[in-house]
């Protein structure tokens, strides 16, 4: 239909492109932007409440915003921290500020859980009842004739044995210094008021982080001009700055590509037309990849951005060779141009496919997004040359001859003359490179390694988990029951060995609901440790007398124990009086499935953690050791995806131009793929899973440019030209990728570049005829 019914297919083209922009004033008008680097990670392939309790740990991770305000007093401190409260207030960004505790919420709390005060018992009250009575007496007038004793004595008369006050105060085991209700930090230099931050979108919107950033840069350079300090952390904060990197590199690598492709278009065709429709076919693919990928996937990520960006390196390929063909004879037009590259147009779209379809099927949402998209562009973009350029390039024959035209001809002449030449010692050369460098590759799989943070963030982020003991680590347990009496005896059984971890310093801190809240059986046996060491024994007589109390105020004291019990609270009522972090621990139940998370802080033994797993109902989740455990065995998955691509196009290169061709033309990507294995090794450059998938596409690019060369009979010095140029274009596109601050993304963009400029180093040898050139010489 394109060589003889152009117009139809060109209306074919334009009204697809009507639909997709139809769809895109949609598509594009909602939140479609995923910024947090947690969204490019696969789902635990663990148990569903595995990857549940993660969701909750991150999500909860992904909101909180950590303030210290520094000064050299305390007092300034406070103030100082009391000003940036009112400035964050006015951002608009955060749905909780948390400076000072709400006494409202502590009197609340605390009138709720009073009337359960004989049946909730700290595990330390619990203890010093079963092994000694009296020492809990002795314990009172301890702390009642200490300096503290009048804050106690207020609840003396409600409360005799001060068990709900201990119980209470068990409820903050991390004892932090609070002056005027703020919590105050301290080390050798400054005082620090701790001020907790909520964001309130918790979609994490570019423009929502940039405000962020800015809001943090701007308060703390107000802080040291006042001559005090700010420091701020949490995971919004790291999304920030890497969504702002991303951000700069999708402009790195779009402008890169955009000026290099204006610069080689203007150079080589000196005319505009050629420039303007590359743009077209470039701008209508990339369009229509966005709104299918927002259509598919709801949200696209920004680092699949970073990756659309190089994208326009490749997609102008089937323009440079559809306008390159025209150096190739006199008598050229874009009908007969068409028909001529179609063939190796199409090879080269379906290698493209294959590449990235190897993407498609990793466990990676982030690299399914990049494959999806890029496929997409790429399609349309071959589409757009295919059905819309015979029509748009009528009269269109370049009157002059390129001097990069007669550069490439010369190389592509000359330069595999000098390779056969000297082939036998350039193969031993070559070999001993290859085997050298890949021998020195050491995987790398960590996943941390997906997310790059300027060291001083790192740095700020270290000291304020010092100096502030309740930030969680990544690490927690599950825990898990058939109901919530065996929930309960498996969260007890872990916290008594954490307990002991705790004292040998293998961790800082835990928090479990099971340390708040007993169950229903444990809140009777409460009641009735109490009733025999005290209420029955004749012992809170006497302590009582002892203390002052009239025999009407012990028997109202007994009469009260009685009348409570029955008394018992549930978990769900527990719950309303605790506050969100210890609302997060519950997990709920699910027929008659309970789980809960043990939060860990302070982590200094791992291994020791690792060895609580025999416990029954009990898992350790690491979700960086796990991911990074999933990328090592995907990377081995992926070495065999690689090797089954490659046999995949040698096969069918094979049935279309038979098994010696094939494995000539095959033998371009090949060796594109060993020299950028070897150089990697060599350069000591990052070697994980996604090094292999961007070996995927060295294939697709190193068959495209090895069929060219291979059908180009007598229009060699037109396809070296359209070779060139593409290979340019796709090396400074893909190569910006390696100026990446993400490690990840630089290791990509450097195992192409230098997978793609091999191939196009050894392409010139497909179809040369010997050394008939050296000969004539």
């Amino acid at each position: 239909m394109n060589v003889y019914h152009p117009k139809v297919t060109a209306g074919i083209w334009l009204l697809g492109m009507v639909v997709i922009s139809i769809l895109g004033s949609q598509a594009l008008t909602r939140h479609w932007l995923e910024t947090g680097f947690l969204a490019l990670l696969p789902v635990t392939e663990q148990k569903p409440e595995i990857a549940k309790a993660t969701k909750q740990h991150n999500e909860s991770m992904a909101r909180n915003v950590i303030w210290l305000s520094g000064a050299a007093t305390s007092q300034e401190a406070i103030v100082r921290a009391q000003q940036l409260k009112q400035q964050l207030q006015l951002s608009g960004l955060f749905n909780r500020i948390v400076l000072e505790f709400s006494a409202q919420n502590y009197r609340e709390s605390y009138q709720h859980l009073f009337p359960f005060r004989y049946q909730l018992l700290d595990s330390q009250s619990k203890l010093t009842l079963t092994l000694n009575p009296k020492e809990l007496i002795a314990q009172n007038l301890e702390i009642l004739y200490s300096p503290i004793g009048q804050m106690q004595s207020a609840d003396l008369e409600r409360d005799p044995l001060l068990l709900f006050s201990r119980y209470f105060n068990a409820q903050n085991p991390v004892k932090l210094s609070v002056e005027q209700g703020v919590v105050i930090l301290h080390d050798e230099q400054k005082y620090w008021a701790v001020l907790v931050t909520d964001l309130q979108d918790t979609t994490n919107k570019l423009e929502k982080l940039e405000t962020l950033l800015d809001l943090a840069g701007s308060a703390q350079s107000q802080a040291q001009a006042a001559g005090g300090d700010l420091m701020v952390s949490g995971m919004p904060l790291f999304t920030a700055v890497g969504s702002r990197s991303a951000n700069q590199e999708i402009s790195t690598v779009g402008i890169g590509s955009s000026v290099g492709i204006l610069l080689l278009m203007l150079l080589t065709f000196r005319s505009p037309r050629p420039l303007l429709l590359s743009f077209l076919a470039i701008g209508s693919g990339m369009f229509s990849a966005l709104v299918l990928s927002v259509l598919f996937f709801g949200k696209i990520n920004i680092i699949t951005l970073v990756f659309g960006a190089s994208l326009i390196g490749v997609a102008d390929d089937y323009a440079v060779h559809f306008f390159c063909d025209s150096f190739g004879s006199e008598d050229w037009n874009p009908r007969r141009g068409l028909r001529y590259i179609l063939p190796g147009l199409f090879i080269g779209l379906l290698t493209h496919l294959l590449s990235y379809a190897g993407l498609g099927f990793s466990p990676f949402p982030g690299l399914q997004e990049m494959a999806f998209f890029s496929a997409i562009g790429l399609i349309v973009a071959w589409l757009t040359v295919v059905m819309l350029f015979p029509v748009l390039l009528t009269g269109f024959k370049p009157e002059h001859e390129p001097k990069i035209l007669k550069l490439t001809s010369y190389w592509q002449q000359h330069w595999p003359a000098w390779l056969l030449k000297n082939k036998r010692w350039l193969s031993v050369i070559v070999v001993v490179f290859i085997i050298g460098g890949i021998w020195q590759l050491t995987p790398r799989d960590d996943v941390r390694l997906l997310q790059s943070a300027p060291a001083e963030l790192i740095k700020t982020a270290d000291k304020i988990k010092q100096l502030f003991p309740l930030s969680q680590d990544n690490q927690f347990f599950l825990v898990s029951g058939t109901g919530q009496s065996d929930w309960h005896h498996n969260e007890q059984q872990l916290l008594k060995r954490l307990e002991i971890l705790k004292q040998r310093q293998a961790l800082k801190y835990y928090q479990g609901i099971s340390n708040y809240w007993p169950n229903e059986a444990s809140q009777r046996e409460n009641f009735q440790l109490l009733k025999q060491t005290f209420y029955e024994s004749g012992l809170l007589k006497q302590y009582m007398t002892d203390l002052g109390f009239s025999d009407t105020a012990v028997r109202a004291e007994r009469k009260q124990f009685l009348e409570a019990e029955n008394k018992s609270i549930a978990l769900t009522e527990w719950l309303k009086t605790a506050d969100e972090t210890r609302q997060q621990l519950w997990l709920g139940c699910d027929s008659g499935h309970c789980l809960s998370i043990v939060s860990l802080t302070g982590i200094s033994d791992l291994s020791a953690l690792k060895g609580l797993q025999n416990l029954q109902g009990v898992s350790l989740v690491d979700p960086v050791s796990d991911l990074s455990t999933l990328f090592a065995r995907y990377r081995v998955r992926a070495s065999w995806l690689l090797a089954g691509a490659y046999a995949l196009v040698f096969i069918g290169l094979g049935l279309k131009f038979g098994w010696r061709n094939g494995l000539t033309i095959i033998s371009v990507p090949v060796a594109g793929a060993m020299v950028s294995l070897a150089m990697m090794g060599w350069f000591d450059q990052l070697f994980s899973l996604f090094n292999l998938f961007a070996l995927l596409l060295v294939l697709g690019i190193g068959i495209d440019d090895a069929v060219f060369f291979f059908m180009a009979g007598d229009k060699r010095a037109s396809t070296s030209l359209a070779v060139t140029l593409s290979a340019l274009t796709t090396l400074l596109a893909f190569g910006l990728l390696a100026v990446s601050s993400t490690e990840i993304v630089h290791a990509f963009g450097f195992t192409i570049g230098t997978g793609i400029f091999t191939a196009l180093m050894c392409a010139p040898l497909i179809g040369f005829k010997g050394c008939k050139i050296y000969n004539d010489k």
